[in-house]
């Protein structure tokens, strides 16, 4: 699967307001398209002899739900309710609500029990958060446990600007453009999986429409393609400092990683009190020298990776400031590194690799309040750090004027030592001038292959299998 490009809520709109005013689609054109993309889709899921409520807002979103509705019945699917929430109701959910009345089809003024909810009481506009009417309702709806939900667009309570409540969907089908939204960190609560459903947009239209925002999956990862004179050096220097004598699984792990990503040659600054240790563990492939060996020796890296278990003593800060100082290419600060860093540093480029909680550390963020707050937090960070930022939640994300997302939602991943294998391979990738992004995916697809075959697994297994794929 290709790259996709992810866009905001008021770009979904500006497309259909060229579509309807430069191009003249006549009324109810895409929305008619929409109902039956989604028709497609739904009757694969529900049988007709399912029971399903649909919930439909007094936007146009409901106006989908409701055209939904009426496809549906008269298609053979014939134990339908609505629930069709009461207020100025646009023009587009007037005609439709007064189709499905005049076909009869029964009409509730409550969730009521069903095999199969379709949700369209909001949609991606929605421009704040929830109002207590229809946030009551979607937490009834939460709490009908519903064998299957399926949200048209966005579930109803999440968008650009809003989060919670939210339905929770098993199924999202977004119309036409792809929703950034749907990929926020939190936002897989609510959009298990989601399903693009493409209408016929003039491509002119939809060329003229730019986003820094990209959605790739596993599967556009590139593999390495050695030349034949490659050799140790031509396939990169790495430092990786980190360890100490509570902490030294990590550096073995991040040191490998490098070998796992076809690095050449790998120097591992340590803890003198546990140099022999880390020796033993990291095997004889990587040199061991002590921390304070880094400072003299920095310029024949073509990249450094700090952080690993390097812990946050006073030993650490002397030698994150080492790190910091030295007139290095590549500085990659992962860990407790990023935890001690001071904001500044004299290497040409920088990457920060944080999960949450090390990008509250970072930034004084505490939370966010929308999916627009993270992703407006992300660029203005990565631009004040002058770095690429690798922010690890359910996607990873990495920010460097746009932000490309590598899909993930496998929790699999989530096991002690995973991002000590990443920093390492996005280390060895940075010394050979790869782009982060892949070293991403090479995570992203070692951990995708490994719950295939395994179910869970452990770091080290995650290390043999993105060597065997590198």
């Amino acid at each position: 699967m290709s790259m996709r490009c992810l866009y905001s809520a008021s770009q979904c709109s500006q497309l259909d307001k060229s579509a309807h005013e430069e191009f003249c689609y006549p009324p109810f054109t895409l929305m008619e398209e929409a109902a039956l993309s989604a028709f497609d889709i739904i009757k694969k899921d529900c049988g007709k002899s399912k029971t399903i409520l649909f919930a439909a807002g007094c936007g146009n979103n409901g106006a989908d739900a409701l055209s939904l509705a009426r496809i549906m019945y008269t298609h053979g699917f014939e134990n339908i309710k609505i629930l069709a929430l009461e207020g100025n109701e646009t023009k587009e959910r007037e005609a439709h609500r007064l189709c499905c009345q005049r076909l009869g089809l029964p009409f509730v003024s409550e969730p009521v029990p069903a095999d199969v909810l379709v949700d369209g009481l909001l949609g991606v506009g929605l421009r704040s958060q929830v109002r207590e009417k229809e946030g009551n309702l979607i937490r009834r709806i939460n709490e009908m446990n519903y064998d299957f939900v399926i949200s048209l667009d966005v579930p109803s309570g999440l968008s650009d600007r809003s989060f919670n409540p939210s339905v929770r969907a098993d199924k999202v089908i977004s119309f036409g453009l792809l929703k950034r939204c749907l990929y926020a960190p939190g936002a897989a609560d609510y959009a298990s999986a989601v399903v693009n459903a493409d209408l016929s947009y003039p491509a002119e239209a939809v060329g003229k429409i730019k986003t820094p925002y990209k959605l790739h999956t596993a599967d556009e990862y590139e593999r390495l393609q050695l030349r034949k004179t490659d050799y140790k050096v031509s396939r990169g220097r790495i430092a990786v400092i980190g360890g100490c004598e509570e902490y030294r699984g990590a550096v073995r792990l991040a040191s490998r990683a490098c070998f796992s990503a076809a690095g050449g040659m790998v120097t591992v600054f340590t803890d003198p009190a546990v140099i022999d240790l880390v020796s033993c563990d990291c095997g004889a492939g990587v040199m061991v020298r002590p921390f304070e060996d880094f400072a003299s020796l920095s310029s024949g890296f073509d990249a450094v990776l700090c952080g690993p278990g390097l812990s946050q003593s006073a030993q650490a800060r002397a030698v994150m400031r080492d790190a910091e100082e030295a007139d290095v290419d590549k500085l990659i600060l992962d860990a407790d590194a990023i935890r001690l860093y001071s904001g500044s540093c004299r290497a040409k480029s920088l990457t920060l690799t944080p999960h949450p909680g090390e990008y509250r550390a970072l930034t004084g963020k505490e939370a966010f309040s929308c999916p627009d707050d993270f992703f407006e937090s992300l660029l203005s960070e990565s631009e004040r750090l002058n770095a690429v930022i690798v922010y690890k939640a359910e996607h990873v994300y990495v920010a460097s004027g746009g932000i490309d997302i590598a899909e993930g939602c496998n929790p699999a991943l989530g096991v002690a030592g995973s991002g000590d294998v990443l920093a390492g391979l996005i280390a060895a990738a940075e010394a050979r001038d790869e782009s982060v992004l892949n070293a991403v995916l090479l995570h992203q697809l070692a951990g995708a292959e490994l719950h295939r075959q395994m179910g869970y697994f452990s770091a080290d297994d995650l290390l043999q299998k993105a060597g065997q794929l590198r």
